[in-house]
């Protein structure tokens, strides 16, 4: 063990383990210098001859003060005579205490003052009395206390007194008999009340909420104070009179409960047994838990691990923060009620006098140790304050009225033979102190019948209960698996108390003689190779020196785990652990890498000589999660095959645009193969990955073109815009229009899906979040944040396109009704004033003209999507009829914006919309879709914007969207779609923009265009003559395969390295090819390219560290003249945490709306953001008390912005400002040895083996050596019918067609191809979509490879699913291992060969 200092002093102690256990005492006060720093203990147990090691960090401060002082009176008058403090054990119950009283006066006189000493111990209350020159000339009191140690006293714990003469309050009124620390409960409180000649009340507010009132019982200048149950706490007693003056007087009150207890008993064969505090249970016993108290009371209670102790702050059920006089501040509320007190006097007069206070001891600004008087901690405040601004001390710390404790920390994951070397932390009279606990251990205890252990909860029990009329009851529960210690603590309440009180906590210890642990992560990731350690643990030795073996049972086919050299499974030797009573301890790691994601179990078991025969002393097992990367990134595109279109070259809408071969990875051109084969068409599908990023899958899925529904996955998740837990409205709105046009499409054929219809009133009850609206239908209306809170929250076009949704899903008429009033009152306004509606959030529109027709297209449209309410409003058709005023006087010459002509033309009324599609008819690109190119920039624009900015990019391909389907609905609506343009095209065209969500880009553009494939599709009479449609798929170095289009998608995986691959579409009718791309994430910035080309929003950062906080300063800058809303995340550091009230900023314009903080960062909201303006905010990070934080460590975090319609628009990676900026990239090298938790092993990946296919997919090479051949003559029918199904499992008869061999990973392998004949078993399903199989054996299975394999005949397989993987080819591969059957066809093989043909 060792300590380290600030200044790395070091001190080093060595210590032997007996038996795997060690106790000793250590002189901790060798360590200390003449004026000790704050320290940190480190604890390292290391296991001789291998390096292991584990420790623990404890945080040791010899010259704590471990006290508190407070304040009966937290200030003074000029009627004060004494001064009257209580001293509190803060970490220990017991020491003597020397205490200071000086007074601080602008009078030297006064300051001259003898200064008050004083002795006391911890625990008791005293008084003090104050020299007569202090009362009216001392500005403040301080008190200086310290503790009395081994060679002299502890640091200083302060406390101000301020002097409140100025104010009302007074100290002469009330005065305690009898000078106590704490009362209990139906004890008599004596109060000596002065003779004033006046009235006077009586209150007593405890914990600064429970008002209890105070008979007036003055006898003799007495008031008696009977103390009650419902008193507990930090108690304050104020007498106060008509004329506002007022005393205050602290008093604690602790009840204790003696009937209050818990018995812990053992059950075995019926009997049981109390345990004791050396006794011991094993995991999976049962326990009786017998609780006592008042009749009738709950309980609460709870066992978790001990050793959460470690990194808990201290014992939650009941902590006492003694924050006196809390009624002078602003989170009191039963205080401001009763009026008793004035706050901003009281705050004026402090402000006063501890200011005047900070200007005299400008040269001397001690502060000392926090306080738990609020009172003093805001006098101090004041104090500093003037104190550094009248000295050449600059820096002013950040306070906390609210005092800092540290406690142990546990920083390692511990093992049980280190939470057997380490002392146990109990919190008993002294809360933190550390106390040594004995181990337990019963040896008289008979061993169970050996189960597996897999249920490992970090929290036992956790419940309530109600005790019986006598005051007991009784529970049995089942010990988890856990070998350890529990710490069970309860707590007790019955009728008529204000609060719990604790029992007293029990701690139950769970060993075993011998066990074994696995440590190895819950979550990993698919092809990633880990190194689970092994430990082997062995208490109780009935030999001295003894053998082991840890074998791996059930582990899944999609897990490989080395188990053994070149394929062999692993024998004694290689798996084997050896213990002695000296070495009880031993540890293995084994190497394992997971192929698929899913759930798995995996189970180790502990076994004496072999794994084949050896006794069964532990079976552990754990269960995996198996998830994809997080740092790859999917790209997925769409397109329509139809050989009948016609093919011309796209045309090029924007010359200054960027092509789209330099935007999109996935790309695809289409041309006939022949002028005289006009019934088939070659698609090209190009990806445009770069070589220098891996691409982990591409995969393409062919569907028939169904225009009932689209075939994509309903929107995820992940792809949902939140901010901590809350979405905004237009991401609502984008998602309730893909599922709800969707599930319109499907009624039109008269299907109908209850999922669908559970998701779209899951969506509409979120989207009525945002609203301010009730069921009594009064006017309301929508907001983009959250509900309206004034009316310049709302938004007249959300609440316009909200409401057009609700009547679409045809919602009850008290949904619709108040937003429909809002909208119809808002119509007379539109004429009244100039048009300055903010739609920057929904709609990137410059122009006012385009954004008021958008708008008045958007309230028309309302009128006839809610046109069956109309009975329900009235004056709704004479409301909205005001409207055309708008249209008939429109001037087509002030529509600049492409989407607004479009938007006129599908949504006003008759004769403006006839006009609009004449003018877009007009202006038609007939050749190729689109029809039409969007015109919502002009030139200058589109150069200040850079048109290589991927926000620019999107922006422009969703305004593409957006113009061409408000052209499309406004055409089909009409029914004008004429014979001479086919607008089938368009309609594909659209279809192909859609993303793997089923979005199209931004929340409006998504509304649009799933709204207008719907009227296409509304208005459109479809003909099914998707028959014999064909395709035939070609990539250089794949075979060629064709598929028959069906309604059921097809997937095919493409090799990872082509680029290109060649479609054949032949027949009639259309199809979907969805291609997908899974590759590592492509860097930011580009090559070439800033972080300002690449993002509208600039971001910087400006850090430095503080004590313990990092003070950030963030600006932005937004070079987009669109963007005037910012959705901020501020990423926070590991072990750091931030809170809205540490966030403000520089620019007094802007003001965070709706500021929350989570466990990642801080989301905020910025509004009415002007473009190329500085904007700068501050943020505080402060460090998470009690814990042991490595800033080198910490993970770099982001910085991001985020708009409403353009998405991310800004981003900045920041890391700690104390990580090297060598090692924000790499660390190579290690830091201080002694301070680093064990470093994770570089993992050799080819210790397991494993075989690739074409397509990504992978087998495991493990346990390949010992393949069951030859064995039909011991086959048993009933024994193979039994494989055959159990869950899983399948038996193949194939045709060998060819016999090749292949060298993967230095092993030698025999590849049998061949085609299924028959096939049976529960895993065969594989079986009946692809006949071709390939079966891998390797060549150390020497009694599986007899001379000559003969082409054409039959060979059988038994095998588990979970082996099978299906390549690029479509072919099944397999790879035979230790407990596959793999036979060739003879006449032994009857029984077999009956199994898998004949089906029962």
């Amino acid at each position: 063990m060792n300590a380290h200092q600030t200044k790395m002093n070091i001190i080093l102690f060595f210590f032997q383990f007996d038996n795997g256990i060690w106790s000793s005492t250590v002189d901790l006060g060798k360590c200390d210098p003449t004026n000790p720093l704050p320290k940190e203990i480190f604890v390292e147990s290391r296991e001789n001859g291998t390096g292991y090691r584990q420790d623990l960090v404890l945080n040791w401060d010899v010259m704590a003060p471990k006290f508190t002082i407070t304040a009966v009176r937290p200030y003074f008058t000029k009627d004060t005579e004494n001064v009257i403090l209580l001293v509190d054990g803060d970490g220990i119950a017991h020491g003597n205490v020397s205490i200071l009283l000086e007074s601080i006066s602008e009078k030297n006189s006064v300051m001259r003052t003898k200064e008050v000493k004083m002795s006391s111990k911890i625990g008791e209350a005293l008084k003090i009395g104050i020299p007569n020159e202090w009362r009216d000339d001392a500005s403040v009191i301080r008190v200086i206390a310290k503790r009395q140690i081994q060679n002299g006293y502890s640091n200083e714990t302060m406390l101000y007194i301020p002097n409140l003469s100025g104010t009302s309050l007074m100290s002469n009124l009330i005065q305690p008999e009898e000078i106590k620390p704490f009362y209990t409960d139906d004890e008599i409180m004596n109060v000596q009340v002065a003779e004033t000649g006046k009235e006077m009340n009586f209150v007593i507010i405890c914990n600064s909420h429970t008002i209890h009132r105070v008979p007036n019982d003055v006898k003799n200048n007495v008031l008696r104070v009977k103390i009650t149950d419902k008193m507990e706490g930090t108690c304050i007693l104020t007498a106060f009179s008509a004329d506002s003056t007022s005393d205050v007087m602290l008093f604690r009150v602790h009840n204790f409960c003696e009937d209050c207890k818990v018995k812990v008993s053992k059950i075995s064969n019926g009997m049981r047994k109390e345990l004791g505090k050396n006794d011991a249970i094993q995991p999976g016993d049962q326990m009786e838990l017998e609780f006592t108290g008042h009749t009738e009371a709950i309980v609460f209670y709870r066992a978790m691990d001990e050793r959460l102790n470690y990194i808990a702050l201290r014992n939650d059920y009941m902590t006492h923060e003694y924050q006196d006089y809390l009624i002078f501040g602003k989170q009191s509320l039963g205080a401001k009620i009763l009026n008793l007190v004035n706050e901003d006097r009281v705050e004026e007069a402090m402000k006063d006098v501890c200011s005047a206070a900070g200007n005299q001891i400008r040269f001397r600004c001690e502060q000392g140790q926090r306080s738990s008087s609020l009172v003093s901690e805001k006098c101090l405040k004041y104090v500093l304050k003037s104190c550094y601004k009248n000295s050449s001390v600059t820096a002013l710390p950040i306070l906390n009225p609210f005092p800092t404790e540290k406690s142990a920390i546990l920083t390692a994951s511990s093992t049980n033979w280190l939470g057997k070397a380490l002392s146990r932390s109990k919190l008993q009279n002294a809360p933190h102190a550390l106390t040594i606990r004995p181990e337990f251990h019963d040896t008289g205890l008979t061993l169970p019948k050996t189960k597996v252990r897999q249920h490992f909860p970090e929290t036992w029990l956790f419940d309530a209960i109600v005790l019986e009329r006598n005051g007991t009851k009784n529970l049995v529960a089942t010990s988890p698996d856990n070998v350890g210690q529990w710490a069970l603590n309860s707590a007790f309440w019955w009728h008529g108390r204000v609060s719990l009180f604790p029992g007293e906590t029990k701690y139950i210890q769970t060993t075993k003689p011998i066990f074994l642990e696995v440590d190895m992560p819950k979550n990993v990731y698919v092809n990633e190779t880990i190194s689970p350690l092994l430990t082997v643990t062995g208490i109780d030795l009935a030999k001295s020196r003894e053998t082991f073996v840890i074998c791996l049972s059930e582990l899944p086919r999609k897990v490989c785990a080395d188990q053994g050299a070149n394929g062999n499974k692993g024998d004694t030797y290689y798996m084997k652990v050896e213990l002695s009573r000296n070495s009880p301890i031993q540890s293995k790691y084994l190497m394992m890498k997971f192929l698929s994601p899913g759930l798995v179990n995996m189970t180790v078991t502990l076994k004496t000589e072999n794994c084949e025969t050896g006794k069964i002393l532990d079976a552990v097992r754990k269960q995996i999660e198996i998830q994809k990367r997080a740092d790859t990134e999917e790209y997925y595109e769409r397109h329509i095959l139809n050989p009948s279109k016609p093919l011309v070259t796209a045309m090029n809408d924007d010359p200054g645009s960027t092509s789209s071969k330099d935007t999109k990875m996935i790309t695809f051109s289409d041309q006939h193969a022949s002028t005289d084969d006009a019934e088939t068409i070659n698609t090209l599908i190009t990806s445009n990955v770069p070589d220098t990023e891996t691409v982990f899958s591409f995969s393409i899925t062919l569907s028939k073109f169904l225009p009932l529904y689209d075939r994509v996955a309903t929107m995820s998740m992940g792809t949902r815009f939140k901010r901590n837990g809350q979405r905004m409205l237009t991401s609502v709105i984008k998602e309730l229009s893909v599922v709800l046009y969707k599930f319109k499409k499907l009624k039109l054929s008269g299907y109908t899906s209850y999922q669908m219809e559970a998701e779209i009133n899951d969506l509409i009850n979120e989207m009525m979040q945002f609203s301010n609206c009730t069921s009594r239908k009064e006017p309301c209306a929508y907001s983009e944040f959250g509900r309206p809170q004034s009316s310049k929250d709302i938004s007249i076009l959300l609440t316009s396109i909200a409401t057009s949704l609700l009547c679409e899903a045809d919602v009850e008429e008290n949904r619709v009704l108040g937003s429909l009033k809002t909208i119809t009152d808002y119509i007379p306004k539109l004429g009244r004033k100039d048009f300055n509606e903010d739609l920057s959030d929904i709609i990137d529109v410059e122009n006012t003209e385009d954004k008021k027709y958008l708008l008045v297209s958007f309230m028309y449209q309302v009128s006839r999507d809610c046109s069956s309410y109309r009975s329900s409003l009235r004056n709704m058709t004479k409301s909205f009829g005001q409207l055309h005023k708008y249209f008939y006087t429109l001037d087509e010459s002030n529509v600049k914006d492409g989407r607004a002509a479009a938007a006129i033309a599908f949504m006003a009324t008759n004769a403006t919309a006839e006009l609009m599609r004449s003018d877009l008819l007009s202006r038609i690109n007939k050749e190729h879709p689109p029809y039409w190119k969007c015109s919502g920039y002009e030139p200058n624009r589109v150069d200040k914007l850079k048109r290589n900015n991927e926000s620019f990019r999107r922006r422009r391909e969703s305004c593409q969207v957006m113009v061409n389907s408000f052209a499309l609905s406004a055409i089909v609506s009409a029914y004008a779609e004429g014979t001479e343009i086919d607008w089938d095209r368009l309609a594909d065209w659209i279809s192909e923009q859609q993303g793997s969500d089923g979005s199209y880009g931004s929340p409006l553009t998504t509304l649009v265009a799933t709204r207008s494939l719907y009227e296409k599709r509304r208005r459109t009479v479809e003909i099914a003559f998707n028959d014999h449609l064909e395709v035939t798929v070609r990539c250089k170095g794949c075979a060629e395969k064709k598929v028959n289009v069906t309604e059921s998608p097809i997937e095919i995986h493409i090799p990872n390295n082509i680029h290109y691959v060649t479609l054949i579409t032949k027949g009639h009718g259309k199809a979907v090819v969805a291609a997908r791309i899974v590759a590592t994430k492509r860097p930011r910035p580009k090559r070439g390219l800033t972080q300002d080309d690449y993002y509208p929003v600039h971001l910087s950062i400006d850090q430095k560290v503080q004590d313990n906080f990092v003070h950030q300063t963030v600006c932005f800058n937004v070079t987009n003249p669109t963007i005037k809303t910012l959705d901020i995340f501020h990423g926070t550091y590991t072990l750091f945490t931030a809170t809205p009230d540490q966030l403000y900023f520089l620019n007094d314009t802007y003001a965070p709306i709706n500021p929350s903080s989570s466990a990642l960062g801080l989301h905020f909201i910025i509004t009415n953001i002007k473009t190329n303006q500085t904007i700068c905010y501050k943020v505080a990070l402060s460090e998470s008390r009690g814990g042991r934080n490595i800033p080198y460590k910490s993970a770099p975090v982001p910085i991001r912005a985020t708009h409403p319609v353009q998405g991310l628009v800004g981003m900045l990676l920041i890391a700690h400002p104390d990580v090297p900026k060598s090692d924000v990239v790499v660390r190579h090298r290690r830091h201080h040895h002694a301070r680093t938790r064990f470093v994770r092993r570089i993992i050799d990946e080819s210790a397991v083996d494993t075989v690739c296919y074409d397509g990504g997919e992978c087998s495991c090479a493990e346990t390949t050596c010992s393949v069951q051949c030859n064995k039909c003559d011991f086959d048993s029918p009933k024994i193979l019918r039994d494989v055959l199904s159990s869950t899983g499992y399948f038996g193949i008869r194939f045709e060998l067609n060819s016999i090749s061999s292949s060298v993967m990973n230095g092993a030698n392998y025999t590849i049998y191809d061949g085609t299924v004949k028959d096939s049976n078993g529960l895993g065969a399903s594989a079986f009946e979509l692809s006949k071709k199989v390939r079966v891998w054996l390797r060549s150390c299975n020497v009694g599986c490879n007899p001379g000559k394999k003969t082409l054409k005949r039959d060979y059988y397989v038994l095998g588990h699913e979970d082996g099978l993987n299906s390549d690029s080819y479509g072919r099944q591969n397999y790879i035979l291992n230790h407990a596959d059957r793999f036979e060739e066809s003879s006449y032994a093989c009857q029984n077999l060969n009956s199994a898998i043909t004949i089906r029962y």
